[in-house]
Order: C-alpha cells, then sequence, then structure tokens
C-alpha cells in the first residue's frame, strides 16, 4: 500500500503545529503574570543559583588561571621578542614586582555587598 500526502495536508500539520504553539505560549504567559508563580519561580531560580554556585566559582577561578597562564606566555613571547630586536640575546627578566603579581601574593581587593535586604 503507497501513502501519498498531498501539500495541504502538510499545510494542515504545520498548521495545527502553529496553532499548538499558540496555545502553548499563551498558557505560559497567563502563568507567567500570576504572582503566585512567579514567587515559585523565583524561589526555584535562588535554589538552583545557590547549588550552581560552587561550581560556578571554581570554573571562574579556572578560568582566571588559564588566562593569566595565557598572558604570561604571551608576554614572555613579547620579551624575548624586543630583547631580539634591540640586538641583545639576552633574555629580560621580570621584576619581582611583576612576578608577585603573577603568583597571585597581591593582596587582593575585597569588593562591598551592593546586595538589597530582604524584608
Amino acid at each position: 500500500m503507497i501513502i501519498r500526502t498531498s501539500t495541504q495536508d502538510v499545510r494542515k500539520f504545520g498548521e495545527i503545529g502553529m496553532i499548538l504553539r499558540r496555545l502553548v505560549f499563551a498558557a505560559l504567559r497567563t502563568a507567567a503574570s500570576n504572582p503566585e508563580v512567579r514567587r515559585q519561580a523565583a524561589k526555584l531560580a535562588e535554589r538552583g543559583l545557590q547549588s550552581a554556585k560552587p561550581g560556578l566559582l571554581t570554573a571562574s577561578r579556572k578560568a582566571g588561571q588559564a588566562v593569566r597562564a595565557a598572558s604570561d606566555e604571551l608576554s614572555d613571547g613579547v620579551r624575548k621578542f624586543k630583547a631580539g630586536r634591540e640586538g641583545t640575546d639576552d633574555e629580560v627578566i621580570p621584576s619581582t614586582d611583576e612576578a608577585k603579581a603573577r603568583t597571585g601574593t597581591k593582596k587582593k581587593k575585597t569588593f562591598r555587598n551592593i546586595t538589597p535586604r530582604k524584608g
């Protein structure tokens, strides 16, 4: 048995999908305007943020270390290039301040909490 579909059947299926999509989004808009649903969504989002926070901080720290390592590698290459361009084959040794800044022994800046108080 051969199944035939005409373009009208395909168009009808597309219209049904569009109608269903509109119904779903209308229901979501109605639910989103409900204050109780908003409160529950905010609580869920807060819980999700709190549970994801340690992983996000770890990923951020690793990304910072990778960026610093890449920056050090590039600056070493620039130093070598400048030393070679000036005619000296000696590699320029970074000062102790630069070395301290790279190792992270510099005092970290503390940030003030600007989050509004609850209540």
